[in-house]
C-alpha cells in the first residue's frame, strides 16, 4: 500500500514538473499563428467583433454571470490572449488601449476585454423589454443553427 502511494506521488510530481515547464516557456516574439486577421488595435473594435461572433449559448452564459465572476471563463481569457496576439508582443497598441495607455500584463488586458464584452451585452439587455430579450436570444439561437 505504501509503495502505491509512493508511485502515485512520483507520477503527480512528474506531471506537475511537465506542466510547470510548459507554462514557463514564453511565446516566441512575433509568433502568433492563431491570431485574428486583421488584428484589432483598440478595445472597442475587439468588443464589436466578439459580440458579433459570439455563440448564442455562451452569450446567455455571460449575461447570467455576474461581472466579478468572469474569471471562471479562463479558457475564454486564454483564447482572447492568443487570438489577439497579446502574449507574443505583436499587439502592444491593443494592450495600451485596454490599460489606459500603459503596457500591462496580457492577462490584465484580456480581463479588461472580457469585462468590456460583458458591459456591452449587459447594456443591450438593459434597454430591451423582457419579451424582446426572449426574441433576441431565440433569433441568435436560430441563426447559429
Amino acid at each position: 500500500m505504501r509503495s502505491q502511494f509512493c508511485i502515485l506521488f512520483m507520477l503527480a510530481a512528474l506531471a506537475a514538473a511537465n506542466v510547470a515547464v510548459a507554462a514557463d516557456q514564453p511565446p516566441t516574439p512575433g509568433s502568433c499563428p492563431r491570431a485574428l486577421k486583421p488584428l484589432p488595435r483598440n478595445v472597442n473594435r475587439v468588443v464589436e467583433r466578439i459580440v458579433k461572433n459570439i455563440e448564442p449559448e455562451f452569450r446567455e452564459k455571460l449575461i447570467s454571470t455576474k461581472r466579478e465572476n468572469l474569471v471562471q471563463y479562463q479558457e475564454w481569457q486564454t483564447g482572447i490572449r492568443q487570438s489577439l496576439c497579446l502574449e507574443a508582443g505583436n499587439n502592444n497598441q491593443l494592450i495600451r488601449s485596454a490599460c489606459n495607455g500603459e503596457l500591462c500584463h496580457p492577462e490584465t488586458a484580456s480581463t479588461v476585454i472580457m469585462e468590456a464584452v460583458w458591459d456591452r451585452l449587459e447594456s443591450v439587455q438593459r434597454v430591451l423589454r423582457p419579451e424582446q430579450r426572449i426574441q433576441v436570444s431565440e433569433r441568435a439561437r436560430l441563426s447559429a443553427n
